[in-house]
């Protein structure tokens, strides 16, 4: 094992190596992901992110980013509209429609393409198994470094689009807590008359010509159904309450600047009317999630709480008058649709309009309120999809449009959609002093939107003052060390390098890496009689377990449960006196860049004999549910097992299914009854057999036998 003097030893020489890993050449990469705050956003090389399909639980935004199936953006576009041009075969194109825009650049790096950018090293985190093994296990960095980045991330991308416009979009990500909720997007384009993937100007076009009234148009569809399988909650019953509309709001922090803020919302639809069978009439504004079957395609826990409680939306920042005038169009955006049909998408048209060309220059800006009968009649247009359009603009060869906007979100905590969630269901069902009705319920939820808006403020502001927000401390590279009945943690000291350190907070989590997930989520639906979400009466979380002095660079947590998966990170607070920033005061690292995303574990140190053998639990009962280990479903843990040991597992016909090499010094060895055969073990009666037992001076220990039961 390795004590803290060794680790201080070789971390630098562990650093270089794992940099030299990471720096390796990933030019092919897809997307790339901001990380660094609460609001996770996605940009993907085909400038098109459609998770229908995308893998299952990809997100285009997500917040807050470590919690399980929480996306707020499910689809975005971004493309360019013609009112009149010459292609290469002379032939004039009136109101064409150029919306999903090529890749034929793609294939040029180092100039086209994706690439990410940070303002320093992303931190590295290290885990030293039991056994000795030691493992990256922060997200690997597939960038480079720049000092002068005026953010703390930066992600650009770069491609050739017909009929020869060249897209350059750079997004700001920052993580300062107070700025940790947005993304700022800068787009500019530029007319080369280039499409493919030669350079120079494509064969047969007339660089001499004019792109008349070109538009440039921005597209989101937000969801704010969290928690569920948000690839089909569009079309499910949670979904039909979801819809989008803009505002025109004065900016608190920018003097005189008015904001277009565009949003997705929760609403009341009449096809959801109760959730328990004979149950009263309710608002399902917020969503509470309860009652197994009500909504198909999703899932329900006994809290109740407010699924629906995220606002996520976005505002443009600057839009430029003309390629000779960079000054801010005011104007802007021309069009604004909200509540989009999702089939019009797919037949690149809108009602009312022959072509998107049309639809972006008819100035119309059409809220969900507009449409009628919202929100109480069910066969009008659900969804939650905003575009946007910007123009017109006649451009010629190098001429240059940039577009600025933000992107984010807001609403209430997880924690107060838990509580409040509680407090909802004790009113429903009429128990007695309960008083927080529908009336509070849609007061909360709808207080989201004001999050929103200060979120976007916070952008606005960010924009005005050049991307110049307050910088925090980085969080430190760290090293993670799996231990007898303890699971120490130790970390690079910031004091030598940023005097400002005030104190360090030591983040912990318990099951999983994700709050939330599916087997977390099955924990809590099989609610215990005593009426506590887990057996130990609390629902697993990212939690600060310590806050210890800027002086000390190790810690211990003795708090641990042998075999159960546990998580760390490591953050710095600063005195908050290098401040000069919006909200003054103390500010923390990001508790997201130095996290563990794979488990640590305890154990007991080995014994001295094979006398004591046991399985845990036995017999196994699947549907005991929290009474194992819940968060691991089909785990069985052997314990006060030698160091060393060959584990041979037989069902009750004497055929061998499983053999386990017992290595890691330690008494404990988990199986999660999966056979050799990748099979799942069936419910019977199992003999362990343990041999080539050796204590930790490497004695031969004589051989042991255990039974145990699996029921199914």
């Amino acid at each position: 094992m390795l004590n803290l003097q060794n680790k201080k030893r070789i971390l630098p020489s562990l650093l270089a190596l794992i940099l030299l890993m990471i720096m390796t050449d990933l030019a092919d990469a897809q997307r790339r992901s901001h990380v660094m705050g609460r609001f996770e956003y996605t940009i993907d090389v085909q400038d098109m992110y459609n998770t229908s399909s995308q893998p299952e639980f990809s997100f285009t935004g997500t917040w807050p980013q470590d919690y399980f199936r929480y996306g707020t953006i499910s689809y975005h576009w971004n493309g360019h509209l013609f009112g009149r041009y010459t292609n290469a075969d002379g032939q004039e194109i009136i109101r064409h429609t150029e919306v999903w825009p090529s890749n034929a650049g793609f294939r040029q790096p180092p100039e086209y393409g994706m690439k990410e950018l940070r303002r320093v090293r992303p931190p590295v985190s290290l885990l030293e198994k039991a056994d000795g093994a030691i493992a990256e296990v922060t997200r690997r960095f597939d960038g480079s470094v720049d000092p002068d980045l005026p953010s703390d991330m930066m992600i650009e991308l770069r491609y050739k689009s017909p009929p020869g416009i060249e897209a350059i979009k750079r997004s700001y990500s920052f993580s300062n807590e107070h700025h940790s909720d947005y993304v700022i997007q800068h787009n500019q384009y530029i007319v080369t008359f280039d499409s493919d993937e030669e350079p120079g100007v494509d064969l047969g076009i007339d660089p001499t010509q004019v792109f008349e009234d070109v538009y440039f148009v921005i597209a989101y569809a937000f969801t704010n159904v969290a928690g569920t399988n948000m690839t089909q909650t569009r079309w499910y019953s949670e979904a039909k309450g979801e819809f989008s509309t803009f505002e025109v709001v004065n900016s608190q922090y920018v003097p005189g600047k008015t904001m277009t803020v565009a949003y997705g919302f929760d609403a009341q639809h009449p096809d959801i009317t109760t959730y328990e069978a004979d149950g009263k009439p309710f608002n399902n504004i917020g969503n509470p999630r309860y009652a197994v079957g009500i909504m198909p395609g999703t899932s329900f826990l006994p809290t109740a709480e407010f699924t629906s409680s995220a606002y996520t939306g976005y505002t443009i920042l600057h839009v430029d008058q003309s390629p000779q005038n960079r000054q801010n169009d005011v104007s802007q955006p021309v069009s604004i649709l909200t509540n989009a049909n999702i089939k019009n998408v797919w037949d690149r048209k809108f009602d009312g309009f022959a072509t998107w060309w049309d639809w972006a220059a008819s100035g119309v800006k059409e809220r969900a309120e507009d449409v009628p009968g919202w929100p109480t009649d069910p066969g009008q247009r659900p969804g939650s999809m905003i575009f946007k359009s910007f123009g017109p603009y006649n451009l010629v060869m190098g001429d240059t449009v940039n577009i600025v906007f933000a992107v984010g979100a807001g609403g209430i905590s997880r924690e107060v959609a838990e509580e409040k969630g509680l407090e909802w269901l004790a009113w429903y069902r009429n128990e007695p002093g309960a008083t927080f009705d529908d009336a509070a319920k849609n007061a909360l939820v709808t207080s989201g939107r004001d999050s929103l808006m200060k979120t976007l403020d916070k952008a606005a502001w960010a924009w005005q003052n050049g991307l110049n927000v307050s910088n925090p401390l980085p969080s430190p590279d760290m090293i993670i060390t799996e231990g007898a009945n303890r699971i120490s943690l130790s970390w690079t000291d910031l004091n030598a390098r940023y005097p400002d350190v005030d104190h360090y907070r030591i983040w912990r989590k318990r099951g999983s890496f994700l709050h939330d997930t599916e087997e977390e989520l099955e924990a809590i639906i099989r609610q215990r009689s005593d009426g506590k979400m887990w057996p130990d009466g609390e629902r697993r979380k990212w939690e600060v377990i310590a806050t210890v002095p800027s002086s000390q660079n190790a810690y211990v947590d003795m708090d641990v449960v042998r075999g159960e998966p546990y998580y760390y990170g490591v953050t710095a607070v600063s005195t908050g006196a290098n401040n000069t920033g919006l909200v003054p005061g103390p500010l923390e690292s990001s508790p997201y860049t130095n996290r563990s995303q794979q488990p640590a574990f305890s154990f007991q140190p080995g014994e001295g004999s094979t006398s004591s053998i046991r399985i845990v639990p036995n017999p196994y009962v699947a549907s005991a549910g929290d009474y194992n280990f819940s968060d691991e479903t089909n785990k069985l843990l052997i314990v006060n097992l030698p160091p060393y040991a060959t584990l041979r597992i037989f069902n009750a016909m004497g055929d061998l299914v499983k053999v386990i090499y017992h290595t890691n010094g330690s008494a404990d060895e988990a199986w999660d009854q999966v056979t050799d055969f990748n099979q799942l073990a069936a419910s019977g009666v199992y003999i362990l057999h343990v041999s080539d037992a050796r204590d930790a001076d490497q004695n031969s220990l004589p051989d042991a036998i255990s039974k145990f039961v699996i029921v199914r």
